[in-house]
């Protein structure tokens, strides 16, 4: 049972770390408000002092991603919800759980490169100074989150150490 536990804290780190790697780079003209990234700070972007055609050059990048990245994270609530069906059947099949499982790391596998590409092609359009100081609000965020962790559940990361 307690493999078990690991497992699923393992799994809900993954997709924190997911949901905040998109949410860190999320700018509010690009989408929906991003309630508890904007308690932790401005947006990065914000901070970056982006010229005008940089912003639509970004926004573009975003847009089309959208197109890519919403399809994705669809299945992947999808596959979340076949898991747990599969995980409350009685009898318990393991092999369904299984196959439940692997079919949700495959497309959390997709999703993580489709946003590293797009991160990519937006870090294409940054100086090399936004860049560097992109880099750093993003350890700043990161260590903010890990004290809110810390604080909120009690949790140490591993990667403190």
């Amino acid at each position: 049972m307690k493999r078990a536990t690991q497992l699923m804290t393992a799994v809900g780190a993954l997709a924190i770390a997911t949901l905040m790697s998109s949410a860190i780079f999320a700018h509010p003209g690009f989408g929906p408000g991003r309630l508890g990234m904007r308690r932790m700070g401005p947006p990065l972007f914000a901070e970056l002092q982006l010229s005008a055609d940089q912003r639509a050059q970004i926004q573009t990048i975003f847009s089309d991603a959208r197109d890519t990245l919403q399809p994705l994270a669809r299945q992947l609530r999808e596959k979340h919800a076949a898991l747990r069906e599969a995980a409350g059947n009685q009898p318990f099949d393991e092999t369904a759980v299984r196959s439940q499982a692997q079919e949700i790391a495959d497309m959390q596998a997709q999703l993580m490169v489709a946003r590293a590409q797009v991160m990519n092609r937006v870090r294409g359009v940054l100086t090399d100074e936004q860049k560097a100081r992109l880099s750093e609000l993003r350890a700043q965020r990161l260590q903010q989150f890990r004290e809110w962790r810390r604080e909120r559940l009690g949790q140490s990361d591993p990667s403190d150490k």
